[in-house]
Order: structure tokens, then sequence, then C-alpha cells
């Protein structure tokens, strides 16, 4: 018998079997590698308050956090029942697996090159069930700081606000990547910052002009509390 790729059916099975062990190794390792660093950190929270409140509980809010610096915020959100847009290139099962063993909710699938409408509904059925979304507006390929329209439709169609996130540290480690992702070094001390809540304008369906910009500095002025 072959399948549909016009292996033999036992063959894509094994390779199969292999991708899924990998995966799980893969995550496993990435999930204590977090635990491990994450834990060494001196942490700081700020701006707490800037998350709205309802009844004495978090309300849903869409947090938006710049891809090359997400690591520290997604470490102080976890265990808290938060859902994460994880992409469906190769590494998007890894990611999905670890946000899960941290706290978060199974991810949406999806980014902006592929199952992008898919995975923006259902984060935008998530937040109209109470649940908050995490965004990274410029991931999963960047360009870096550069917010693509699904963070604004999100928030906007399920009528919540944007909370922006950022951190600092004080010694970090930057990937050679297109966000120069930063990872804080072992026992620096990080500060994460909550931003105040941004309310997206649309004119009818089309995003009113200005907002990305007015984002972007929502953004910047999260980083630059971390900074301070």
């Amino acid at each position: 018998m072959t399948g549909a790729a016009g292996l033999p059916d036992a063959t894509r099975g094994a390779k199969a079997a292999k991708r899924a062990r990998k995966v799980r190794l893969l995550s496993l390792a990435g999930y204590w590698a977090v635990q491990a660093l994450a834990r060494t950190w001196r942490l700081t929270l700020r701006g707490e308050s800037n998350w709205p409140v309802r009844d004495g509980v978090r309300a849903p809010v869409v947090v938006s956090v710049w891809h090359g610096l997400m690591l520290a915020p997604i470490w102080t959100q976890r265990h808290r029942g938060i859902m994460a847009l994880a992409s469906e290139h190769g590494d998007g099962e890894i990611i999905a697996r670890i946000l899960e063993r941290l706290g978060y909710a199974p991810p949406a699938r999806g980014s902006s090159s592929r199952g992008g409408v898919r995975g923006l509904l259902t984060l935008v059925s998530a937040l109209r069930g109470g649940r908050s979304i995490a965004f990274t507006p410029d991931g999963p390929r960047g360009p870096a700081r550069v917010p693509q329209p699904g963070v604004f439709v999100a928030a906007h169609r399920a009528g919540v606000v944007i909370v922006p996130m950022s951190m600092h540290s004080s010694r970090c480690w930057h990937l050679r990547s297109w966000d120069r992702y930063a990872i804080p070094k072992p026992f620096a001390r990080v500060v994460v910052t909550m931003g105040e809540p941004f309310t997206p304008r649309f004119d009818g369906d089309q995003l009113a002009d200005g907002e990305v910009e007015r984002l972007v500095a929502a953004m910047d002025a999260a980083e630059a509390m971390a900074r301070a």
C-alpha cells in the first residue's frame, strides 16, 4: 500500500512517529530550559493595574508584545489560561507544547502567512468567551516592530482593549534573528511592564488612520517603562 505522497504507508508512518518523538523531546527540553533560566531572574512586574478588572477578576484583553521581547512576559503570565497564536510552520507545534506546559490554553494555530484567518477566528471566539489572548503583532517573521492587522481586528471584533507588554533586562543575549530575540541571562535583573490599555479605532470595517503608529507608540512607552 502507498499513501497520497507516493510513499509506502509503513515508511510514512515511521517518519511521522520520528517527527512526533522529535517534537516531544524538543518541547520538553525547551520547557525545562525556560524553567531553569527564568527561576534565576530577579524579576519585577510593573503596571499590573493597567489590566482591566471586572467583578474583581481580570477582564479578557489582547496582550500585545513584540516577538523579540516575549520570553520574560510569557513567563510572568504563565498558569493564567491565556491563549496564544502558534504558527503552522515547523516549530509551531514545539512552541505550542511549551506554552501548554507553562499553563497557557492550547494555542490557536495560524500566522500571517498560513492559516491566519482560522487562527484569528479562534482567538476572537476565545475573547468573547472571557479568555485573554496573547499576540506578537510583528510575528512570526517580521518585519520587526511593525504591527500586522490581526491584533487590531481581534480586539475590535471582541470589544476588548489591547494591553501592551514589554521587558528590559540588565544582561541579555540577542539571537541573530530578524527580531533580535532577547534572552535574559541567568541572574539578570528583569523588568516586565504592562502599558496603558489601548482601544483601536475603526472607520466602519477599516482601521482608522494613525492607529498603527499609536500602537507602536504605546508599546514603545511600555518598553520605556521597563528601562526606566
